[in-house]
């Protein structure tokens, strides 16, 4: 559980924090560096929602549905993402898909620069993702293996980092929805400063089936309820909400912030009423999210974020 404090006392925790990880000696993961925001200005990830944006007819009903735990987890170890940056310096590989009836392995003809550390993510998904800032390019891995010396991967998609932050078929996908599996994700140094300055990623068990709305291009949903949510959809919290008058931790206040000022994307079918997909640290131990996010009272994986008005989420038309 998390242990609520007033937002009163929180410039207090901020310090503390601060001198726990500087003075004390818990340093930032390597992977926990301030960096540009990947995607284009104008992608939809970086792109605030306008205050008067028209809402769905239907978001009540959905909104009553996603909110039916009241709360929102967060994917911290067993399906965060681990996010490795590469240059020229990297070992390169070539990687093959091992599902060949999706249409062809979006990294035939790419030398991949895979760091020698780099671990896919320890749940189902296998998730990972390397960032190659010499060729702007994302190789994104769904279900990643290292086999021996070689890797191979279920599916996955190249994607440009200067790009919209949404894939297309010929790149292939790594997300139910096509968008990148880096698009929207809670990043270490995001968490660090209190600031989310984009649209998040979350999941649901209640993405439509057979159903999907711009910019998503496919959904891997399954739900066919009528209060169902449309991978592709983009949900806000509804701009008319005090935050500073809500009983918020460090964590919540800033996923809060972003979903109000960005809001967030439904991209993957997933477990929970609502899950939203965070950075995984990969200087921490094989069970802990990792200090960063513990001393922002994200204490173990699937910690829920509580204390938003979660009924008064918004589903964008």
């Amino acid at each position: 559980m998390a242990f609520s404090r007033r937002l009163g006392s929180a410039l207090a925790i901020v310090l503390c924090s601060y001198l726990v990880l500087t003075v004390c000696g818990l340093r930032e993961p390597p992977n926990a560096r301030h960096r540009i925001q990947p995607f284009a200005t104008d992608s939809p990830f970086r792109t605030p929602v306008a205050h008067d944006a028209p809402v769905d007819v239907n978001s009540p009903q959905i909104v009553a549905r996603l909110s039916r735990d009241d709360g929102l987890y967060a994917n911290l170890v067993e399906f965060a993402i681990p996010i490795y940056e590469a240059d020229d310096d990297a070992p390169r590989t070539s990687v093959s898909c091992r599902i060949t009836d999706w249409g062809p392995c979006p990294f035939a003809g790419y030398s991949v620069p895979i760091p020698e550390d780099a671990e896919p993510s320890p749940g189902s998904d296998g998730a990972m993702v390397v960032v190659d800032n010499d060729r702007r390019l994302i190789f994104e891995f769904w279900q990643a293996r290292r086999e021996g010396t070689r890797w191979t991967t279920s599916f996955g998609a190249v994607n440009d980092l200067d790009g919209s932050g949404w894939g297309t078929h010929d790149n292939g996908f790594s997300t139910g929805s096509g968008a990148s599996r880096l698009g929207g994700v809670i990043r270490i140094d995001e968490m660090r400063r209190g600031v989310i300055p984009h649209a998040l990623a979350l999941q649901s068990d209640s993405v439509c089936a057979g159903v999907f709305r711009p910019p998503a291009v496919k959904t891997d949903g399954t739900y066919r309820g009528s209060d169902c949510i449309p991978e592709g959809a983009r949900i806000r919290l509804d701009p008319d909400v005090d935050i500073s008058a809500l009983d918020l931790t460090l964590a919540g206040l800033a996923v809060a912030q972003a979903l109000q000022t960005y809001g967030a994307y439904i991209v993957d079918y997933g477990g929970a009423p609502l899950s939203v997909a965070f950075e995984r640290d990969t200087a921490a131990s094989d069970h802990s999210p990792g200090a960063i996010y513990q001393h922002r009272e994200l204490l173990w994986d699937y910690s829920r974020i509580d204390g938003i008005p979660w009924e008064r989420i918004e589903v964008l038309a």
